[in-house]
């Protein structure tokens, strides 16, 4: 099984308040330990060494500067124990080094970069001020930190910001070919540019002279070359979901689909994190924002432009589609309902997505759900997800030759009564 490396400090969260939104606090100061602020940059490490208990009474003692990961990693080991606490700013590999750092037995913590970089000067800054400043951070109290995902959750969250960057660059190769083709006056409507028969269409609009038909040989060809890297990782996520038997439960929601599923449990990872579905709602960034100071200003604000933006924008097309199935389902027909009353569709279909959130929330807490597809819908799901896996990878994974003996067998595992294979 994959080791998972789990931070106790991490873990702990403050009471929460109502309407509170997810936060995590970093622990206290260790009273007989020593604090270590790390600034990290892909080569090199900056280290300084605290002591002490607020930002009044901390006494550096001493600084690393120019350390490579394993020489950090030496020093570290050497140098310190598990009463200490290194900090780093959430940053590209901070959690690889939090991840080595707890494998030698050493307490870490990954603070909040808006948190910590909203505390730089801006006449004066180095990689010595960036160690130290985040360690006089920490002392100040109240540091905010995000949670360090396990080795799977950490995985998964790899394979979905790949595919979400292959679906951007095919839909980038698509688009370039357009404009190139729109600035000789050629339109291809409905046209599919990733047929033979379209580019053969296309090289009879005009007379292309040889330098541009090369340039539209290398627009034809990375267009499929994006396509098939897109179906590749597709391909991935749809054989991560089978050993998964939440991933699978998560689909009998309505509009929850194939990535969607994948992408809610990679980015949730520990549902236990979150202690209500309006804890959950914020992480994503599907709560309404509000600005309001003495009488004079009360701005509402919609949702959007924080939280996580890629399952955000998953959950909004899931909506999309249950609106559009509206007379289907008793949250479709809410849906409406709210777009009469509101005059805005927008509303309605933010309104849908967070309900489907806060559902999802409810199955990772084994709690019973209410807006879950038809048995129809479901199945069809599955069948989607058995041809995406192929008949090889179907044999492969034990999942039988056909369709039909592929879906009988995810639904089992759906509902607990086949095991999921231990990847």
């Amino acid at each position: 099984m994959t080791k998972k490396y789990i931070l106790k400090n991490t873990t702990k969260t403050r009471p929460k308040k109502a309407g509170e939104v997810e936060t995590y606090l970093a622990p206290r100061p260790p009273s007989k330990g020593k604090i270590i602020g790390l600034d990290c940059h892909p080569d090199t490490f900056t280290a300084a060494v605290f002591v002490g208990q607020t930002p009044h009474d901390a006494k550096k003692i001493s600084s690393r500067e120019n350390l490579g990961l394993e020489a950090l990693l030496e020093w570290a080991g050497r140098e310190f124990g598990p009463k200490d606490i290194f900090l780093l700013e959430a940053g590209s590999n901070s959690f690889e080094v939090c991840k080595r750092l707890g494998a030698q037995g050493l307490n870490a913590c990954v603070l909040e970069s808006c948190h910590v970089g909203k505390h730089a000067k801006t006449y004066a800054d180095n990689d010595k001020m960036a160690a130290a400043r985040i360690a006089l951070v920490y002392l100040a109290g109240n540091a905010p930190c995000v949670w360090v995902p396990d080795e799977q959750s950490r995985e998964r969250r790899e394979l979905l910001h790949a595919y979400n960057k292959a679906v951007a660059e095919h839909t980038a190769a698509t688009n370039g070919l357009k404009a190139y083709l729109n600035g000789h006056g050629v339109r291809l409507s409905k046209r599919n540019p990733e047929t033979q028969e379209t580019r053969t269409w296309v090289l009879k609009q005009d007379e292309w002279s040889g330098l541009q038909k090369q340039i539209l040989t290398e627009h034809f060809d990375n267009i499929v070359h994006c396509k098939e890297r897109r179906k590749r990782l597709y391909r991935l996520i749809g054989q991560e979901m089978t050993g998964d038997m939440m991933m699978l439960r998560c689909m009998k929601l309505l509009g929850v689909g194939i990535v969607s599923a994948f992408g809610l449990l990679a980015v949730i990872g520990d549902i236990r994190r979150f202690h209500r579905p309006e804890q959950l709602v914020a992480y994503i960034g599907l709560n309404p924002g509000q600005r309001k100071s003495g009488t004079g200003k009360d701005i509402r604000l919609g949702v959007g432009k924080r939280g996580r933006g890629d399952i955000r924008n998953l959950l909004i097309q899931g909506a999309q589609a249950v609106l559009r199935m509206g007379k289907h389902s008793p949250l479709g027909q809410w849906g409406w309902k709210l777009f009469a009353r509101k005059g805005n569709r927008n509303v309605a279909v933010a309104a849908i997505a967070r309900k489907m959130l806060v559902q999802v929330w409810h199955l990772l807490q084994g709690n019973p759900t209410a807006t879950l597809e038809s048995a129809k819908t479901f199945t069809a799901k599955l069948q989607k997800l058995a041809v995406v896996l192929g008949t090889s990878l179907r044999t492969q994974l034990n999942l039988g030759n056909s369709v039909a003996q592929c879906v009988s067998m995810l639904r089992q595992r759906s509902l607990g009564t086949e095991p999921c294979p231990v990847s």
